[in-house]
């Protein structure tokens, strides 16, 4: 799942409006379900992301969920800005999202089924973490390229 999430988040959106789909609510109602799903879907993510980081210490998850919260919250003006002038960032944190889900997966792997040494691990998170930034480089220069010319 994070793997996903760390490709929808390099990938631009369109001027078309292809890409990432919001949902318009026509009732309070409506809007109170649509902020509780996307919330739900958000705290999910950190979830995921705080618990392959803190490699089953339950304390460290604890403390990254009670700190994601506060830094979602007021961080995400600030990071929006930077974002938008470094686009960079973007990739970086794709490429963090990759990292954390290759050795997650890696993990697991070498868990249940497959003996993997540590190294062998690290690499195959490290290549995927770079794959999915390089994955966002890609996707604005070939956006810029895609740009009309009476633009």
């Amino acid at each position: 799942m994070l793997i996903w999430i760390a490709v929808k988040l390099v990938r631009p959106q369109s001027a078309e409006g292809e890409g990432h789909g919001v949902r318009e609510a026509t009732s309070l109602r409506e809007a109170i379900w649509v902020i509780i799903i996307a919330d739900a879907a958000m705290s999910l993510d950190n979830v995921l992301a705080v618990a392959g980081t803190a490699k089953g210490e339950m304390l460290l998850v604890v403390i990254g969920i009670a700190l994601s919260l506060p830094l979602v919250v007021f961080g995400s003006a600030l990071l929006s800005l930077l974002m938008d002038r470094w686009p960079w960032i973007i990739w970086l944190g794709g490429g963090v999202l990759g990292y954390v889900a290759g050795d997650m997966v890696m993990r697991d792997v070498t868990t249940w089924w497959l003996v993997v040494s540590h190294g062998w691990s690290i690499a195959l998170s490290v290549v995927l973490g770079a794959a999915i930034a390089a994955l966002g480089w890609y996707y604005q220069r070939t956006a810029r390229r895609a740009v009309p010319e009476e633009a």
